[in-house]
C-alpha cells in the first residue's frame, strides 16, 4: 500500500493537492480542500502544505486500521454534534425534520454539548431508547420513530470509520402502538361539543386546539399558520414533520374558530406569551389539562391528540383510509391504520353495550 501526495496545476499559477492511493492492486485518487494560490505569502503557502501532507498521513493510518478494531485519532476525536450537524445539512431526503428532532431529543437526554463519536456506547443508546420511551414526553410510534431516525447518523458515522461497530445494532425497540393508548388519547364528537362550551384559560390555546381536531394540523403548524393559508374555503399548507402539502375544505362552523379575517401577513392563533415567543408545548398542554379536567372529561389529552381526533372522526363518518391519509399528511397509509383499528374497537364496544334480551 502506497500514498502519495501530488500536485495538480490550476489557472494562474495555483495549484491543488490530491492523493494518490495504491491498495489492495487498485489505484484510486482522491482531492483533497487544500489550494495554493499565487498571491500566497511563502508562510501560509508552507503551512498549506503541511496541512496537505497530514492529511496523507491520516489517510495511510486509516487504510491500515481499516482490518482492525483500531480507530484512528483524529477521527476518535469527532465531536459528535458537529458531525451530526452536517449530516443533516448534507442530507436530502423527506425525514431530515425528523432526524433533525431526533438530534434535539438527544441533545435533551445527554445535557452537554462534549461528546465525542467514540464515546456513543450501547449503554448510552440504551440509555437514550428508555428515555424516548418513557421521559420525553413522545407518545405513539413517535418515540421508535425518533430512535430509527437517529441510528441514520451512527450509520453514516459507521461508513466514514468513525465508528468500528454502530452501538444500536444490538438494540430493539419495539413500537410502541396498541390500541388501548391510541382510544385514551381521542375525544368524541360529544367530548368536543362539551370542551367547545366550556371556558378555557388560554382562549387561542382553545380556538387552535379546536381547529386542529377538525383540520388534524399540528402545535407547528398552528403557530405560524397565516391568513394567507386560507382562501375559498380552503386550506392549504405544509405538514411539518413530513414535509407533505395538506389542502383540505373548511366547513362553515370550523371557520367562525378563526374570527375575523385579517391581513394575509397576520398569524391567525396568537399562541406567544407576553415575551413574543411561543409558548412551549408544556405549557400548551398544562393548559390543555386544566382546561379538559373543567370540561370533566376524564382523559389525558394533549395538544397532539387532536391530530387523533381528526383521524377517527374522519373515518367514523365515512371517510376512507387513502383520504385520511391525505388529509392528515401522511407519506403512507401505514401511519393510518392504526386509526382504523380503534373505528373497529368502538364498534365491539357498542355491540358489547347493546341491552340484554332475554329469549
Amino acid at each position: 500500500m502506497t500514498i502519495k501526495l501530488r500536485q495538480k496545476k490550476l489557472a494562474k499559477g495555483a495549484i491543488s493537492f490530491y492523493l494518490d492511493i495504491y491498495n489492495n492492486g487498485k489505484r484510486t485518487y482522491e482531492f483533497l480542500e487544500v489550494k495554493i494560490f499565487a498571491t500566497d505569502e511563502p508562510n501560509i503557502k508552507k503551512q498549506k502544505k503541511q496541512i496537505a501532507e497530514l492529511l496523507r498521513a491520516n489517510k495511510e493510518v486509516e487504510l491500515l486500521s481499516n482490518r482492525t478494531d483500531y480507530v484512528p485519532e483524529h477521527k476518535i476525536n469527532t465531536n459528535f454534534f458537529d458531525f451530526a450537524n452536517t449530516f443533516i445539512s448534507n442530507y436530502q431526503k423527506k425525514d431530515v425534520r425528523m432526524i433533525n428532532a431526533a438530534l434535539e431529543k438527544f441533545k435533551e437526554f445527554h445535557k452537554s454539548k462534549n461528546l465525542y463519536v467514540s464515546e456513543i456506547t450501547p449503554v448510552l443508546m440504551y440509555g437514550f431508547k428508555d428515555y424516548l420511551n418513557y421521559k420525553s414526553g413522545l407518545t405513539g410510534e413517535t418515540p421508535h420513530n425518533y430512535f430509527t431516525r437517529f441510528k441514520k447518523i451512527l450509520r453514516d458515522a459507521e461508513l466514514k470509520g468513525l465508528l468500528k461497530k454502530n452501538p444500536t445494532s444490538e438494540i430493539l425497540f419495539k413500537k410502541n402502538s396498541s390500541d388501548s393508548s391510541l382510544k385514551k388519547q381521542v375525544l368524541t364528537t360529544e367530548e368536543l361539543q362539551i370542551l367547545a362550551k366550556v371556558k378555557c384559560g388560554n382562549e387561542n390555546v382553545k380556538k387552535a386546539f379546536l381547529f386542529a381536531c377538525f383540520t388534524g394540523l399540528g402545535e407547528a403548524e398552528l403557530k405560524v399558520l397565516k391568513w394567507s393559508n386560507i382562501s375559498n374555503n380552503q386550506l392549504t399548507t405544509i405538514r411539518e414533520k413530513t414535509n407533505q402539502k395538506v389542502q383540505l375544505k373548511l366547513k362553515e362552523t370550523t371557520q367562525k374558530l378563526l374570527g375575523e379575517r385579517k391581513e394575509k401577513k397576520e398569524t391567525i392563533f396568537n399562541l406567544k406569551n407576553e415575551n413574543n415567543n411561543f409558548l412551549s408545548t408544556n405549557a400548551i398542554n398544562k393548559c390543555i389539562k386544566n382546561w379538559v379536567e373543567r370540561a370533566g372529561i376524564d382523559k389525558h389529552i394533549t395538544f397532539y391528540c387532536a391530530r387523533h381526533t381528526f383521524a377517527t372522526q374522519l373515518l367514523q363518518y365515512g371517510a376512507n383510509l387513502k383520504t385520511v391519509a391525505d388529509a392528515m399528511g401522511h407519506t403512507s397509509t401505514k401511519s393510518t391504520i392504526k386509526y382504523l383499528n380503534y373505528i373497529e374497537n368502538l364498534k365491539d364496544e357498542a355491540i358489547d353495550n347493546l341491552p340484554d334480551i332475554k329469549f
